[in-house]
C-alpha cells in the first residue's frame, strides 16, 4: 500500500527505472537486427524485419514517452526527475522476480520474452526459455516508515499500485498539496516531442497519464481500439513463425552478444567482456554519448526556462541519434577473439555523474566541451557510414550548444 508521499516518490521512481530498461532492451534488439539486403535475407524476409524494426523502434519511443510522463508524476509530486538504473543484466532481487531484465539480440527466445513483460494482467503464461525468474522475493522485516520497494506480478500491477496510491493520498492530503497545480519544471510533448506527454496539475491528469502507459503496453488488455505493444508483439511472432515455416534457416538478426559489458565481469559465464580492440574502442564511444545524453536529460527535466529546456532537449535527440549509429554497428563486430561467432553490441552503462548540473549558467558550457571531446573520439575511431552518421550528429548537438544552431 502506498499511504505516503514518500512512498510514491520511491514507487515511481521504481517504474522510471522499469521503463529505462525497457526501452534500452528493445533497442538492443532493434540494433541487432539485420537490415534488408544484407547476407541471409531474401526480399520477402528483408522487407519483414524492416517493418518489425521499424515496429520496435515504435515502442521504444513509446517507452521514451512513458519515462518522460512518470518524471512529469515525480516532478508533481515533490520528487526528482531519475534516468538512473542498474547496469545489465539487473541483478535478481532488484525488481520484482517475474521482471528479468537483460540485453540479448533479436531472437525467437527475446521476442517472447517482451511478449511476457507486456502481458495482460491475470494471463497465465511463462516466460522465454533464458529468462527464468529468479525467486527472489522481496520482502522487508517490518511494514515501517521508511520507504520500500513492492512487488507486483505485473508492470501493469505496478501502475495500478501508483493510480491508488494517487487517490489516497488526495484524500488524505489534499489534492494541491499533493500536486503542485502550476505543472512547474515538467516537459509535455511540444518539448518532447512525442506523443501523449502531457504536464501534471491535478488528480485528474496523474490517472490520465497512468492509464494512458498502462494501456500503450504494460498490462493491456489487448484489442479493445487498443494497438499495445503486447499485440504488436504478438503480430511480429506471427508473422516470424509463417516465415520460418517456409524457410527454418530463417535468421532475422545478427550474433550479438547476450549481457555484453565494457571490463572483466567477475562470472565471464553470465556475461560477455568485449575485448576486440574496435569493438571496445566502439562500445566505448556509444556508452560515452549516451552517458552525456542522461546528464542532458537529468538537467532538461531540472530547469524551468522553456528556451533552455527545448535547446537541450533537442540536444540529447542528437546525442541519441549519434549513439544509437554506433551501436547499430556494434552488433556487426567481432566481440571476443575467444568467442568466435558472437559479435559485440551496446551496454548502456550508467555514469555515476548523470545527474543534475546546478551551475545552470555553466551547464551548457561544460556539455559543450564534452560533445566536443566526443567529436575529436569519433573522428580517431570511426570510418565509413558510421563516422557519417555520428559526426552529423555530434556536430548537431555541438551548434546547439554554442548557439550556431537553433533548435528546431
Amino acid at each position: 500500500m502506498i499511504e505516503t508521499r514518500e512512498q510514491l516518490i520511491h514507487t515511481l521512481t521504481e517504474a522510471a527505472e522499469i521503463e529505462h530498461n525497457l526501452l534500452c532492451s528493445y533497442l538492443y534488439a532493434v540494433f541487432s537486427m539485420k537490415r534488408a539486403g544484407e547476407p541471409g535475407l531474401d526480399d520477402a524476409q528483408g522487407e519483414a524485419v524492416e517493418r518489425w524494426r521499424k515496429t520496435i523502434l515504435k515502442i521504444a519511443l513509446e517507452e521514451m514517452a512513458h519515462l518522460a510522463c512518470v518524471n512529469n508524476l515525480l516532478i508533481a509530486i515533490g520528487g526528482a526527475p531519475h534516468f538512473d538504473r542498474s547496469n545489465f543484466p539487473v541483478a535478481p532481487g532488484y525488481h520484482p522476480a517475474d521482471v528479468v531484465v537483460r540485453l540479448t539480440p533479436f531472437d525467437a527466445a527475446t521476442l517472447d520474452h517482451f511478449i511476457f513483460l507486456e502481458r495482460p494482467e491475470g494471463m497465465a503464461m511463462r516466460d522465454a526459455e533464458g529468462f527464468e525468474p529468479s525467486g527472489e522475493e522481496r520482502e522487508v522485516a517490518i511494514e515501517g516508515v521508511t520507504p520500500s520497494a513492492q512487488d507486483y506480478p505485473t508492470v501493469g500491477a505496478l501502475y495500478d499500485s501508483i493510480a491508488t496510491g494517487f487517490c489516497t493520498l488526495v484524500e488524505h492530503l489534499g489534492e494541491s498539496t499533493l500536486i503542485d497545480p502550476a505543472g512547474r519544471a515538467q516537459m509535455d510533448s511540444e518539448l518532447i516531442k512525442l506523443p501523449n506527454i502531457p504536464r501534471v496539475t491535478d488528480l485528474e491528469t496523474a490517472l490520465s497519464a497512468i492509464r494512458q502507459i498502462k494501456e500503450e503496453g504494460e498490462g493491456s488488455s489487448g484489442g479493445e481500439g487498443v494497438d499495445s505493444h503486447f499485440d504488436r508483439f504478438r503480430t511480429i511472432r506471427a508473422e516470424w513463425q509463417a516465415l520460418h515455416a517456409v524457410d527454418p534457416g530463417f535468421t532475422p538478426a545478427w550474433p550479438a552478444a547476450h549481457d555484453p559489458v565494457m571490463r572483466r565481469p567477475i562470472d565471464p559465464a553470465e556475461r560477455l567482456w568485449i575485448t576486440e580492440p574496435e569493438a571496445a574502442g566502439h562500445l566505448d564511444l556509444a556508452n560515452a554519448i549516451y552517458g552525456m545524453m542522461l546528464s542532458v536529460l537529468s538537467q532538461t527535466f531540472s530547469i524551468a526556462d522553456a528556451g533552455e529546456q527545448r535547446l537541450l532537449m533537442r540536444t540529447s535527440v542528437e546525442l541519441m541519434e549519434a549513439s544509437a549509429s554506433i551501436s547499430n554497428t556494434l552488433a556487426r563486430l567481432p566481440a571476443n577473439a575467444d568467442r568466435p561467432g558472437i559479435n559485440a553490441g551496446m551496454t548502456f552503462a550508467v555514469p555515476r555523474n548523470a545527474s543534475y548540473r546546478p551551475l545552470e549558467g555553466r551547464a551548457r558550457a561544460l556539455f559543450l566541451e564534452r560533445a566536443r571531446e566526443l567529436a575529436a573520439r569519433a573522428t580517431q575511431i570511426l570510418n565509413g557510414e558510421t563516422a557519417e552518421k555520428a559526426l552529423r550528429r555530434l556536430g548537431n548537438a555541438i551548434g546547439l550548444l554554442d548557439g550556431s544552431r537553433l533548435p528546431d
